[in-house]
């Protein structure tokens, strides 16, 4: 496969994982606030919020950002080259 589609498909990947930890971020801080005695949502009385219990929204957001780490390294291992380059040229320029 050339590097390109590795970048676009690396890119695509990242940008998805992004915008999955943050519409999880916003769910936990506008439809399941913290707070013991909270109970509201559609989970009812179990505690829950949107579609699953807090928890659970707290658990898909830890993994989203492992997950987001993980494709960072990758992509930082991707650009590895033009990033030494870059720095490079910047550092040769003063």
């Amino acid at each position: 496969m050339r590097k390109v589609t590795w970048n676009y498909i690396i890119d695509i990947l990242f940008g998805l994982l992004l915008l999955a930890q943050g519409i999880t971020g916003a769910l936990l801080w506008f439809l399941a606030p913290g707070g013991y005695r909270y109970r509201g949502g559609l989970g009812g009385e179990q505690g829950g919020s949107f579609l699953l219990a807090r928890q659970d929204w707290k658990d898909v957001h830890q993994w989203l950002a492992l997950a987001l780490a993980i494709m960072f390294i990758v992509h930082i291992a991707i650009h590895w080259q033009w990033l030494v380059s870059m720095t490079r040229s910047y550092f040769r320029r003063g």
